[in-house]
């Protein structure tokens, strides 16, 4: 069964990647500095399913971790914001998101420091990263069914 689950995974990244290059184009053109869409892609193993359903559940369990963070932030809990931190660090890593890893890092690190200060910051410019990644994360999943089905 295994096999051939490797074999289907192959051949619809075989596939995907043909029709991407037929149109000049490569998830390549995702690429920003903070978002590796081609580190992704082999991730998931080239399954558009699974990249979908992921994304998914990120999107589903993304505001129940700010939350967390948020609340570490306002009652002073540095303990919950630095396992709140790595939890969303390593959430977006699986996304190949360094940019976004690099904001929760500073956020985790704070509250193993012993301490919450300055993390309204923080949790600012994590929340740009989020935005940045989901709308990656969403052009990926688009691009990636438009040249699916083509």
């Amino acid at each position: 069964m295994d096999n051939e689950k490797q074999e289907i995974t192959g051949l619809n990244r075989e596939i995907i990647a043909s029709a991407l290059q037929r149109h000049g184009q490569t998830l390549s053109d995702l690429k920003s500095p903070g978002f590796d869409p081609d580190s992704l892609w082999d991730r998931v193993d080239g399954d558009l399913d699974l990249l979908r359903d992921l994304v998914a559940v990120f999107a589903e369990e993304l505001p129940g971790m700010f939350a967390g963070m948020e609340t570490a932030v306002q009652v002073g809990d540095a303990v919950q914001l630095e396992k709140s931190g790595h939890k969303i660090k390593g959430s977006v890593l699986q996304f190949s998101c360094r940019s976004a890893a690099k904001a929760a890092q500073q956020l985790e690190e704070l509250g193993r420091s012993g301490t919450v200060a300055g993390g309204d910051g923080l949790l600012s410019s994590l929340r740009r990263e989020i935005v940045l990644l989901m709308k990656s994360l969403h052009s990926m999943v688009d691009h990636l069914e438009k040249n699916r089905t083509q």
